[in-house]
């Protein structure tokens, strides 16, 4: 210990000194050192560590907080205070050192803000953030193990064991590794990981030498204007404005107003006026556009303007040239999707109701803009009420930044606290009572828990008796008691959730085997554990554990987190962004990404901080802050585990690991599997890709800066050093050879392909094909592509196995990690490229997408086959297994199902009825004077009949398409018609994508929304808000599809093999959008002819539930539709 001692005093006596530098160095030279940032003057540190023992452990112990980081005359000046002492786990055993009750280091430097830049350091006046220093050093000390330099004798190591070091120069030296302790010392390291279960990042911004928070610090407040705008339509470039109201006002109070009705010279369309309550001849003869805007521009002179959902009111302003590019829009909808995730709408309405706060006049102009006042008062309170480190941190997050929302926070955040129990308020966990006692085991007695005298009859909300339930019930839970599979098509109003749901659960408890249910949407998912699973733990008479089980890129990762939010914001995006991951990482348990409700460009900044296995630091994770884990260990733990096709097909594909060991599987959705199957399987190379994976590894000519110089300079990887040197510029001539591969491609793809719409073009790789003149050009350039990237394998191989060695078994640190991630991405790309242009696969199909109007190629790989997969590494290994889906069987037949998912004929089989009336519910209206689909005049004949409907039943009416370009050239002409005037018309891809149609769907008054693929299943909106369905082709899949052509190619008919059962079932489920309940009712309309001039038609009809038939005039079909609504 005395020569513990004596090394701290001699660091002591070092750091007086106010540098980092090692002892013994001419004044010139330390002179010199000052004028290093303070990242290279760390990187120097680090490369002092030759022959020392890498830091295996970091920031354990009970290390204090640092007390400030400050400018001082040129320099950065950090002071710590030490609470206790710093453990270091060094390769000969185990270290203590009691460092100095308070130390003082001086990272001297003479440019402050070319210091700020090189290390990566975010602050204003120079203040430094605690977190940027920590993920500065973490980069460089993470996962590094360092063996003794070679060089260096036993002796010499000895000392530096003991915390002594070489005298290699004069004068005394302080051991690297301390001093890096001591830098370490300073950040508060143990914060990050405090609170297992509410991880939050640390605080970011320490107080000054002063001791002055943050949170103490008051900005002055802005004077705030509140704007809302009612107009004609949605779109600026053809819409007029109605009405302008704003409300400027201060946290004190409203201190003026304005309120104008606005002519907008021609006639409004009769649903805004309904929703607005505005009438028509107020309008007549009020103010110009022109006068009202210009006032209102006057109205936020001086003041930030505020807005609910205020991108279209902006765009709006600057079509008509009344807003400054340069002004930015405090958005409320923003700031409540921070402060507020957890509410179950952020509409302002609804936000209005829940908060409590009035809004006579909805959708009236003034109205709304107070509603919006209101509501910026409210989140500014909610804000204020926030935990006091929470507050730290998000204050010193915005600290740096002008955009409103920072100034918005920096007033929030420092304002009192309206309610001091609030934020320190304990978390409250909903415990059930014990239950005590084991499921039945005999079936019939798990059945009869559902039936009308079963104890869940006079319990389970909305209970009602349904026969077909009931015998599903029985089925699942036979078949998992004696083993086996068993196929159940069971439609909509069943309620096939609960008839899986209550045997697995009653098996799993009873005889401790895992149940996994698997769905393919997340709409599923989150009925089963929003809905489902929480009824029946609070009703069944039994205690059950269930869990969701995600894929890794669902969960955040706290390494990728920090890293993130230590750089500084791009744009308000960004800082939105992270506030609102800073709120929520305060309070989630799970990690989930779900519950963020990502909007935008959100899901690219989520791309940066999803758990990533590049970013894995393997046994150094700190697991109890680990959410993947924390999920995976959750799993192992249940008796009932939901997931969804890709993670079990995931799972499958790599023989277990993903998912717990379980003994009985739950297909729901199981239509799906195939298609599941083969985007799971699907390979995909790219060659920008490709080349930023090259140009990661070596650079580029200009700057051969990459992972491998990186690598090089690390001593303690020495041995590796001619490998890594040998792989230099082997990858830049590979990255050449992969440049040229795609180029020759992309000019023979472009030259087989046809101008198209279409987003992009696919082009299989048929043998054929493989006969053209232009491939061999392409197949040259494959192979000395994939020859120069074996070649490269070769080298890498030699370089990781050279560093493995030379570490021995300890774990690889991040740099190896990533090369050997690099390296296995790069083995995949070079057995995709040599199968599909050389030595192709015949099971598999390869074919080329090129995007439109691009030389964005990507080259495709898919297994034509997936059912024999699916059977040995899906099925076979599972007790029973249950397959289930409103649309399974086609004519009353499994066969079609088994044929794709490779099951056979020993499953046993259930079709059950459906609870619904169809007869007395449901239309069928078929259209016999419409011209085929393929007709020049097809698209004006479906346009006529769709309007015609949407006037006869006032919208309330959802057309299905097969074709994008068929959608918008229905839609342009729908747009143009003045008889729809008060139909609110939507379109997929025009007014916006599912989610956020589907919700204006169902608000609208008369609304009428036109869709393709993802709205031919999956919707439920019952009741009278959907009581047309119009189906304006039978949906066959596309013959140039590569996947399906090559199916299509294995059978003797791909006609009535494939493509007619799979459109039949697509017909089924389209079908199946429309009757939801038992009170619903409503008519289908199918506008393809074919089903009747067809001799396959008959397949369609027969697919359809035995609903009421109309077949007739197209020009009787509106009134029919009309009149069964009425009846």
């Amino acid at each position: 210990m005395r020569d513990l001692d004596r090394g701290a005093h001699q660091q002591r006596h070092a750091l007086g000194d106010g540098a980092l530098a090692v002892a013994g160095r001419t004044e010139d030279e330390q002179r010199s050192a000052r004028h290093h940032g303070a990242a290279d003057l760390v990187d120097h540190v680090l490369l002092e560590l030759q022959g020392a023992e890498r830091l295996l452990q970091r920031g354990v112990g009970d290390i204090g907080l640092a007390r400030g980081l400050r400018a001082d005359e040129g320099e950065v000046v950090v002071e710590v205070d030490w609470a206790g002492p710093e453990v270091a786990r060094l390769h000969g055993g185990h270290l203590r050192r009691t460092l100095p009750a308070r130390a003082r280091h001086r990272v001297a430097h003479a440019d402050r803000d070319r210091t700020a830049l090189q290390a990566g350091l975010v602050g204003e006046a120079h203040r430094v953030h605690e977190l940027a220093l920590l993920e500065f050093l973490d980069q460089r000390l993470e996962g590094l193990e360092r063996k003794p330099e070679p060089g260096l004798d036993r002796g010499a190591a000895q000392l530096v064991g003991e915390g002594q070091r070489p005298q290699e120069e004069a004068g005394d030296q302080v051991p690297p590794d301390v001093q890096i302790l001591e830098f370490l010392g300073g950040l508060d390291r143990a914060g990050l990981h405090r609170r297992a279960n509410i991880p939050i990042a640390a605080r970011l911004n320490a107080p000054d030498t002063e001791g002055t928070s943050l949170v103490k610090s008051k900005a002055p407040v802005p004077e705030y204007a509140a704007i809302d705008l009612e107009t004609t339509g949605l779109d600026p470039a053809r819409d007029r404005v109605i009405e302008v109201g704003a409300v400027a006002f201060t946290p004190a109070g409203v201190t003026a107003s304005m309120e104008r009705l606005v002519d907008p010279g021609r006639s409004v369309p009769e649903p805004v006026l309904r929703l607005t309550g505005i009438k028509a001849e107020e309008l007549r003869g009020a103010g110009t556009e022109e006068t009202a805007l210009a006032e209102l521009g006057e109205f936020l002179r001086g003041r930030q303007p505020v807005g609910h959902g205020a991108r279209l009111d902006v765009d709006f302003l600057t079509a008509a040239g009344h807003w400054n590019e340069t002004t930015e829009i405090l958005d409320t909808l923003d700031l409540a999707r921070i402060l507020m995730p957890a509410a179950p709408s952020h509409s302002l309405p609804l936000l209005a109701t829940d908060l409590g706060f009035s809004q006579p006049r909805p959708h009236r102009a003034l109205d709304d803009a107070d509603a919006t006042r209101q509501l910026l008062l409210r989140l500014r309170d909610e804000a204020a009420a926030l935990d006091e480190n929470l507050k730290e941190s998000m204050l010193a997050l915005v600290a740096p930044y002008a955009w409103p929302i920072a100034r918005f926070f920096a007033d929030a955040l420092a304002a009192p606290n309206p309610d001091s129990t609030a934020a320190s308020a304990p978390r409250v966990h909903t415990h059930h009572a014990a239950k005590s006692g084991l499921p039945p085991d005999d079936p019939d007695l798990v059945a009869a828990l559902l039936g009308p005298e079963g104890p869940l009859a006079g319990v389970l909300p909305g209970y009602e008796h349904r026969e077909p339930q009931l015998q599903m019930l029985l089925a699942v839970a036979q078949i998992q008691a004696r083993g086996g599979s068993l196929l159940v098509e069971a439609g909509t109003g069943t309620g096939k959730s609960l008839a899986y749901l209550v045997p697995s659960i009653a098996r799993a408890v009873r005889h401790g085997e895992r149940v996994v249910v698997s769905t393919d949407t997340h709409t599923l998912q989150e009925q089963l554990m929003g809905k489902d699973l929480p009824g029946l733990r609070e009703w069944l008479p039994w205690n059950f554990k269930a869990c969701l089980l995600k894929g890794r890129s669902n969960y955040v990762s706290l390494r990728r987190w920090r890293r993130y939010l230590g750089e500084p914001c791009q744009d308000s995006d960004d800082l939105r962004f992270k506030l609102k991951v800073l709120v929520w990482l305060h309070s989630t348990e799970s990690g989930d990404r779900s519950e963020l409700r990502l909007h935008g460009r959100e899901e690219v900044f989520w791309a940066r901080i999803a758990s990533d296995p590049m970013d894995c630091v393997g046994i150094h994770c700190t697991k109890e802050d680990c959410y993947v884990h924390r999920a995976r260990a959750e799993a192992e733990a249940a008796d009932l585990v939901v997931v969804n096709h890709a993670l079990l097909l995931a799972d499958a594909e790599i023989g277990g690991g993903l998912l717990p060991e379980f003994d009985h599987l739950v297909i729901d959705e199981a239509h799906h599997l195939e298609d599941a199957a083969t985007r799971g399987l699907r390979q995909e190379v790219d060659g920008p890709g490709l080349q930023a994976l090259l140009e990661r590894l070596g650079g580029s000519r200009e700057s051969p800066s990459g992972l491998l110089a990186e690598l090089r300079r690390q001593p303690h990887l020495g041995a590796s050093d001619e490998a890594f040197a040998e792989a230099m510029p082997l990858t830049l001539a590979t990255a050449e050879r992969v440049r040229e591969l795609f180029a020759s491609a992309v000019t023979w793809v472009a030259s087989r392909l046809n101008d198209s719409e279409r987003r992009e073009e696919s082009l299989r790789l048929t043998p054929p094909l493989r006969e053209d003149e232009g491939w061999e050009r392409v197949r040259l350039e494959g192979e000395n592509a994939t020859t120069s990237l074996a070649a490269l394998d070769g080298v890498l191989r030699r370089a990781v196995g050279g560093a493995r060695e030379w570490l021995g078994g300890s774990e690889p640190d991040q740099s190896v990690r990533e090369l050997e991630i690099i390296r296995g991405r790069l083995q995949g790309a070079t057995t995709l490229l040599g199968e599909a242009l050389l030595e192709p696969d015949p099971n598999r199909v390869y074919w080329f997408t090129l995007a439109a109007r691009s030389e964005n190629l990507v080259l495709r790989a898919a297994p034509i086959n997936v059912g024999t997969l699916l059977r040995e590494r899906v099925y076979s290994e599972r007790r029973s297994t249950v397959f289930t889906s409103a649309t399974l069987a086609v004519g009353g037949s499994f066969d079609y199902f088994r044929s794709r998912i490779g099951l056979g004929p020993q499953a046993e089989e259930l079709i059950l009825p459906s609870p619904f009336d169809f007869l007395h519910q449901a239309l069928v209206c078929l259209p016999t004077d419409l011209p085929t689909p393929e007709h020049e005049d097809f698209d004006r004949g479906v346009e006529q009949i769709v309007a015609a409907i949407a006037r006869r039943v006032g919208g309330r009416t959802l057309v299905l398409f097969t074709s994008h370009r068929q959608l918008r050239d229905v839609h342009a002409a729908l747009k143009q018609r003045v008889d729809l005037d008060d139909v609110l018309i939507l379109a997929q891809g025009i007014d916006g994508q599912r989610r956020p149609l589907l919700k204006a769907f169902e608000e609208a008054e008369r609304p009428l929304l036109l869709g393709t693929s993802s709205f031919w299943e999956g919707i439920d909106v019952p009741g009278e808000r959907l009581s047309c369905v119009i189906m304006v082709r039978l949906p066959f899949p596309v013959p140039t599809d590569p996947v399906y052509a090559a199916r299509a190619e294995r059978v003797r008919d791909g006609f009535t093999q494939l493509a007619l059962p799979q459109a039949a079932l697509r017909l089924k489920q389209g079908f199946g959008r429309l009757i939801r309940r038992s009170s619903d009712r409503g008519a289908v309309v199918i506008l393809d002819n074919r089903i009747l001039g067809r001799d396959y038609g008959q397949a369609f009809l027969d697919v359809l539930p035995p609903a009421s038939r109309f077949v007739g005039p197209s020009e009787e079909i509106s009134d029919r539709v009309g009149e069964w609504l009425e009846d």
